[in-house]
């Protein structure tokens, strides 16, 4: 939907598990997955990674993690400029997260937002540099604050909205990142693509935030 509309899309995916029962388990060299991530790459979009549960304070593993990215990467020749990063479960703690991103090498963080809630948690629609209150320096990173995360809006869990009502939420934020010429950040997970109802959202959505 979004290469219709000339959209370029962040896939982040996993490199590692720290919790079983909330990380999936994939081999990104596995010839399935290398054939997406080259794909992926092939189109033009961008990869990511989406480190495990438990990295958002264990910058060891999150260092493990993103150095299996890169190697599977490099095995498939995939260069990119940068690489960026979201939190599992939106898990974040200031500023552990951000220092272990800045440690490790990653250029971008995208998961600042609120998953009970869409909207600004960061007060701003525009990518930030970070700066470390503890240490009294600029970090060699940027924040891409995340506007709404589709589970937010549709998860029983938290808003259990019905489909017009999510596109409304949705479109309505996005336009007023438009009005002030700011990103507007979607998360958007594969597993929420798998009805045809959900597939007409995404594509209403997408179709609606590209004009």
């Amino acid at each position: 939907t979004g290469e219709r509309h000339g959209l370029k899309t962040s896939f982040f995916v996993k490199a590692g598990v720290s919790d079983p029962l909330v990380d999936e388990k994939y081999c990104l060299e596995s010839p399935p997955v290398a054939g997406i991530l080259r794909e992926i790459h092939d189109r033009g979009h961008e990869l990511g990674l989406h480190p495990s549960y438990h990295t958002y304070r264990d910058r060891a593993r999150l260092n493990a993690e993103f150095a299996t990215l890169l190697k599977a990467a490099d095995h498939l020749c995939i260069r990119q400029a940068a690489w960026g990063g979201r939190q599992h479960y939106l898990r974040f703690a200031v500023p552990e997260t951000w220092r272990g991103y800045a440690e490790v090498g990653l250029s971008y963080d995208a998961t600042l937002a609120h998953a009970d809630q869409p909207g600004f948690r960061c007060g701003t629609c525009y990518e930030f540099p970070v700066y470390d209150l503890e240490q009294r320096c600029l970090l060699p990173l940027r924040e891409r604050p995340l506007t709404v995360m589709e589970v937010t809006l549709l998860d029983g869990e938290y808003l259990g909205l019905a489909a017009e009502q999510a596109y409304d939420r949705i479109t309505r934020l996005a336009d007023v990142c438009r009005r002030f010429n700011g990103r507007f950040s979607l998360l958007w997970h594969n597993n929420f693509l798998a009805t045809g109802e959900q597939q007409r959202l995404y594509d209403a959505v997408v179709t609606e935030i590209a004009k």
